[in-house]
């Protein structure tokens, strides 16, 4: 494929393996992807002034980062503005400590949510402004809200803002019910820079099947269709592989492995 193929190191780091910060060392070896999404968890915060110098040290390309999830807890939140603009600015200075050029960003979180779309577009304007003083790519991500669907609030978005660059999730659009709309809307594609492929199994908005996340193409979503749409749109961004597949001892090689050969014959069939 030609497109830049990332995989995220929340694929291969979790809970199950005390979210090893040293397994991307590992990783970087094994699988044959252009580089990694660094997801920042808690767990990386203290060890990252001499952890993130010895990736680089190591070679390893970490082209994006994904910022904290709690950011878009703190953006949902009425009084939550000071919390969300500090730990951006933190993820900020990781992000150029790690040699990132972006951010992809949770702009509403759980709860409550969407439910101030007001304040959080207001607040995603903030986000936009520090990134791109800070030299660095705002992409706010498509997830899941409670109160509308991603693709109304990316739609508004980009009429505020009509340079604001966005990730679409798979897996969230196919949540909402709203993948074949989302993977249609050539205006919207024009602010579309990255992708997160996840596979999805469950009803539309049937919050009990948000979890496990299946790898493509394990689930429901039709890829062909997802590689032909991309296609269409003549799409020219990059491509992150999130869905997880991790072992308690590290790596799930074998399972990584068969789901970017699939992408990889999936996009390079569709001349991408």
């Amino acid at each position: 494929m030609r497109l830049p193929l990332y995989l995220s190191t929340g694929a291969f780091t979790g809970r199950v393996n005390g979210r090893n910060p040293a397994l991307l060392f590992e990783a970087a070896k094994v699988f044959p992807v252009t580089g990694f999404e660094l997801m920042i968890f808690d767990e990386l915060y203290a060890p990252s002034p001499t952890l993130f110098p010895a990736y680089r040290a190591a070679g390893i390309r970490i082209p994006l980062l994904h910022a904290d999830k709690k950011i878009g807890d703190f953006m949902s939140l009425p009084d939550g503005e000071e919390k969300a603009l500090a730990l951006f600015e933190e993820n900020l200075a990781l992000a150029r400590l790690a040699g990132a050029g972006g951010l992809v960003t949770h702009c509403w979180g759980m709860p409550p949510s969407d439910l101030h779309t007001d304040l959080i577009y207001r607040r995603v304007g903030l986000l936009k402004k520090r990134a791109e003083e800070a030299g660095l790519l705002l992409l706010v991500e498509n997830c899941v809200c409670a109160n509308h669907t991603p693709l109304y609030h990316l739609r508004n978005l980009r009429a505020l803002y009509p340079d604001i660059a966005f990730t679409v999730d798979t897996r969230c659009s196919e949540f909402h019910g709203e993948l074949p709309e989302t993977l249609a809307d050539r205006d919207l594609f024009q602010n579309v820079r990255h992708l997160h492929i996840n596979d999805y199994r469950g009803g539309v908005k049937d919050w009990a099947s948000r979890y496990p996340i299946p790898r493509p193409p394990m689930g429901q979503i039709d890829w062909q269709e997802v590689f032909s749409s991309l296609a269409s749109l003549g799409y020219a961004g990059s491509v992150t592989l999130e869905a997880p597949a991790m072992l308690p001892e590290g790596l799930d090689v074998a399972a990584l492995s068969e789901t970017l050969s699939f992408l990889d014959r999936g996009f390079s069939g569709a001349g991408l």
